[in-house]
């Protein structure tokens, strides 16, 4: 009878890590993964591939690789579906783990882990390279280094593509180098896998904005076809009294702004000593919670304007769907406080500086099966929540419609995605072309339309 459960903690000591920006979690053992593989084996019908995996990743196959030992088959047989399983294994919420049948009665299998370890193994075995086609004469451009538009570079490449890559910051990456923190995707991981991309023909120009440095119109002309990965670069701000002060920054400006080349004034994001609030209680606010916590802050509260979810899968998201439940990210475990139902008003401003946020609670209309429906305010519940540096970290909203887009002849959707024009070879993948999601979805977009390319 089988014995072996989930590991629970796969993180580093909370006051070992807190103290570098290495990444959080420990590196599992040999022993440990075989085991966790060999979790899967009684699995029924599988969902995790199909209703889980964007990428239709086949894990059940992989699993039972890895749980006989063989963590070069299962190596082998991830890399038919993914391409950077190294990306995915650190930062993926594991839509697999969501739905796997293990679910039903006990904990899923951890798929994300197993992935990871498989992907580790092969870079220090030696087994990881790129596969490429003979060149079929045609060329393409993508037009950013995102997760979509390095999934879209391989994608081509494999197809014998000349490809060439456009990103407007100093390195390619996108969100998962200006993003995601050190501490859960270390650099150095992309930058690897660049490399290998570079050694495979893919040609990247850094430091180039399409229809700034050079024209749509250039792109079009000299490549066979374009493809667009520029995502959802607006982050959703909060447009209310007091917005202008010193000390309230967006998400990506504050874990990330100091390390950019035109930053003149580093220290302004740097939360030591100060009373922290993060507005948004998405992944981004937790990530900002870890840095603030990581750089010595005084204290740091996390608001969320929804409600808190329930501590066990909601009736409104049945298996296999994604569940709605509460989620403690790794940062809610380093400190800080949540809280739950709070809708900002205005800040509160002294000398030019936020000096806090004027707050209301709300209370929800639910649906019988426990979906939030619609916020109401309570009255004479009126808060000052004290802050001396606030983050907003809610998300993120359409591409332009300016610029490059209209450069191209293109249109939008009324929520702002890229329509795009295959009729002139012309592609849009991942967030610009579906919305702000996950990076295993972007991922997914690129695969998706790459391979229906002839």
């Amino acid at each position: 009878m089988e014995t072996v459960q989930r590991i629970q903690d796969v993180y580093r000591p909370v006051d070992e890590r807190v103290k570098d920006v290495k990444e959080v979690e420990r590196p599992l053992t040999a022993v440990e993964i075989v085991a966790q593989a060999g979790r899967c084996s009684n699995c029924g019908v599988p969902f995790c591939h199909g209703a889980g995996c964007p990428l239709g990743n086949l894990v059940p196959e992989f699993n039972e690789a890895v749980a006989a030992g063989d963590i070069r088959k299962g190596y082998d047989i991830i890399s038919k579906t993914a391409f950077f399983p190294e990306f995915t294994g650190r930062v993926c919420p594991a839509l697999c783990e969501s739905c796997c049948t293990r679910n039903l009665n006990d904990d899923a299998v951890m798929v994300r882990q197993v992935e990871k370890f498989m992907i580790e193994t092969a870079f220090e075995e030696g087994w990881v390279s790129l596969p490429t086609a003979e060149p079929n004469g045609k060329t393409a451009a993508v037009i950013g280094a995102g997760p979509a538009g390095l999934f879209a570079a391989e994608a081509l490449r494999r197809k014998g593509f000349a490809v060439t890559v456009y990103e407007k910051h100093e390195k390619p990456g996108g969100l998962l180098r200006y993003g995601i923190p050190n501490w859960k995707l270390e650099k150095q991981v992309i930058d690897r896998r660049v490399a290998l991309l570079e050694a495979a023909g893919i040609k990247f120009i850094c430091n180039t904005e399409i229809g700034k440095d050079i024209s749509a119109e250039y792109i079009h002309r000299n490549f066979d076809y374009t493809f667009l990965a520029i995502g959802t670069p607006n982050a959703r701000d909060l447009k209310i009294p007091g917005r202008e002060a010193e000390g309230i920054y967006l998400a990506l400006d504050y874990l990330h702004g100091a390390e950019m080349p035109d930053c003149k004034d580093p220290e302004k994001y740097n939360a030591k000593g100060k009373k922290v609030l993060i507005i948004g209680g998405g992944d981004t606010g937790n990530d900002c919670v870890g840095k603030a916590i990581r750089e010595g802050c005084k204290s740091v509260l996390q608001v969320e304007f929804m409600p808190k979810p329930p501590e066990t899968r909601s009736p409104s998201t049945p298996w296999p769907d994604w569940p709605y439940l509460l989620r403690t990210s790794y940062a809610h475990h380093e400190g800080g406080e949540r809280r739950w139902n709070v809708s900002s008003k205005q800040f509160i401003v002294k000398d030019g500086h936020v000096a806090g946020v004027e707050a209301v609670r709300v209370e929800w209309d639910m649906s019988p099966l426990g979906k939030p429906l619609k916020p109401n305010e309570v009255p004479n519940s009126t808060e000052i929540i004290e802050a001396d540096l606030v983050v907003l970290a809610m998300g993120f909203t359409g591409v332009p419609a300016e610029g490059l887009v209209n450069d191209l002849g293109l249109k939008l959707t009324p929520r702002t995605a890229i329509i795009p024009d295959p009729a002139r070879n012309i592609y849009a993948v991942g967030d610009c072309a579906n919305g702000a999601s996950l990076v295993v979805r972007a991922m997914a977009s690129a695969k998706q339309v790459v391979n229906r390319l002839k």
